[in-house]
């Protein structure tokens, strides 16, 4: 839009998410003592008001767009942009109990019947032609006579977000908030479960079906672990593997990476050794044109791991995806994904027996519930659908969404309901280093809100925007919003 000196700009409502974009552009106008007036339909044309006149707001002028926007809100209590964590207590004593038991088990997710890949919307929501390589539901329960905690990891695109876990849990006298959910993210996995426009789009034609097949497997699991108990030692170590992931936003020049394999090592009585590991980089070795179900790099890494007499059981949890793509010189498919797990499960391998572990006897896990703007798909810089569009589109608007967190000794899993950004885990874990906690961040843990990114590369033009607006639902500020969740989550498992 060319400007030539006009009285008065008029915008119209976009709702919640659209604010950001309102706000920019006034604020650049009214630099340029150009007079605005805002027509807006809902009450984030107060906080425009507030940005265009702050004295009358008692708002300082100097700081930043975000930081008044936030100050505004909080004035006024408006609670819709931060969710305030500060009820939330420390842990207290309750999460001691007596040695740490563990149990371990795995059920297939091959179905005998026809599904679609999820994973690609170029697939158009295709039915498999046949198995690469097996999928599974993996599970390792925790139990120290005071408390449990299930983790449990699927080989999907993400957890169905619809998932009945009171059906799933009914007889294993665990609770909702001890499930820890995950995927390994893989994008040749099964779909047919997500019941919506979009969720069709990228895995198929929905089949609850399908979604009481994934359930049975997740119980099974469950059921499985839980007569499979033993005490167990606890270590933890993380292992840099910097050459197989690549920032595909803004580049590797411009962003930064999470470049580390994080692992706990659960040596059991019996001698018995479970890995427990969590890698950024996406389960996108295979393309859309791969039509075969298939686990990706995570599976491939879990059968090397297999194989290696000191392993008896691996599972792998999706680390922070979001932004991060598997890298691995000029290789693309099956080669690339045969490079990249065999090279990340000997760096495990080799670094398992300098693992020191530990008898354990702290255990809790929880989930925390949070709050969001209203949502909407973001079509350019200035056009954004309402949220009612979203809401028939996508359909997730009415789900949980929550963080999930397990902690086991100092070390400290969340469980993040995104694609959450490699970019932003740096300081999250330096911050956790400093409360003496082991910091793993988890993608997908059950909710889904999209991707969640650096909020420098919000607006920022000429970068990969399937991240910053096809898949961003919520507008701007939420890098920092999960960001200060997880520290908050951090604070309150400081003992």
């Amino acid at each position: 839009m060319q400007l030539h000196k006009p009285n008065y700009i008029f915008y119209l409502s976009t709702d919640g998410a659209g604010t950001h974009i309102i706000r920019s552009q006034i604020i650049g106008l009214a630099e340029k003592k150009i007079k605005v007036k805002v027509v807006h339909q809902s009450f984030w044309s107060l906080a425009i008001s507030a940005i265009l006149n702050p004295k009358e707001n008692n708002i300082k002028t100097k700081k930043n767009n975000l930081d008044v926007f936030k100050e505004f809100c909080r004035s006024n209590n408006i609670d819709e942009s931060k969710f305030s964590l500060d009820s939330l207590d420390k842990l207290n004593s309750n999460i001691e109990g007596d040695k740490l038991k563990i149990g371990w088990a795995k059920s297939s997710l091959i179905p005998s019947f026809p599904t679609p890949l999820a994973g690609y919307g170029e697939r158009k929501g295709k039915i498999n032609i046949g198995v690469e390589d097996s999928i599974w539901v993996r599970t390792i329960v925790l139990d120290n006579g005071k408390n449990r905690a299930a983790y449990v990891s699927l080989d999907l695109l993400i957890p169905p977000p619809n998932l009945n876990l009171k059906d799933i849990l009914k007889g294993t006298n665990l609770r909702d908030s001890e499930i820890f959910l995950t995927a390994s993210h893989s994008h040749s996995s099964i779909g047919g479960y997500l019941p919506s426009v979009v969720g069709e789009m990228f895995a198929g034609e929905y089949d609850e079906k399908i979604l009481k097949f994934i359930s049975g497997a997740i119980r099974e699991s469950l059921l499985d672990a839980l007569n499979n108990m033993e005490i167990t030692k606890v270590g933890y170590s993380r292992i840099k593997a910097e050459e197989f992931i690549t920032n595909r936003l803004v580049g590797d020049s411009l962003g930064a990476k999470d470049n580390w394999i994080r692992l706990v090592k659960f040596e059991r009585n019996s001698g018995k050794n479970i890995i427990m590991f969590s890698y950024s980089a996406h389960a996108t070795c295979y393309t859309s044109k791969q039509l075969k179900i298939s686990s990706d790099y995570p599976g491939k890494c879990i059968f090397h791991l297999e194989e290696f007499p000191k392993i008896d059981f691996a599972v792998y949890g999706a680390g922070a995806v979001g932004s991060m793509a598997p890298k691995y010189k000029i290789l693309n498919g099956k080669d690339k994904l045969d490079a990249i797990s065999n090279a990340i499960s000997i760096k495990i391998i080799n670094t398992i027996d300098s693992i020191p572990t530990f008898f354990e006897n702290r255990l809790f896990s929880n989930k925390i519930n949070i709050k969001m703007r209203k949502p909407s798909f973001r079509f350019n810089d200035f056009l954004i659908f309402k949220p009612w569009i979203f809401n028939y589109l996508v359909g997730l608007d009415n789900t949980s969404k929550y963080f999930s967190f397990l902690k086991l000794g100092d070390i400290l899993i969340i469980g993040t309901p995104a694609d959450f950004s490699g970019e932003l885990v740096e300081p999250l874990e330096e911050f956790a280093l400093s409360k003496n906690m082991n910091l793993i961040i988890n993608s997908f843990n059950g909710g889904y809100l999209g991707y969640i990114t650096k909020d420098n590369w919000y607006n920022k033009k000429n970068i990969n925007t399937y991240e910053t607006y096809t898949m961003n639902w919520y507008g701007p500020y939420n890098g920092s919003y999960f960001s200060d969740i997880i520290k908050k989550i951090i604070d309150i498992n400081e003992i």
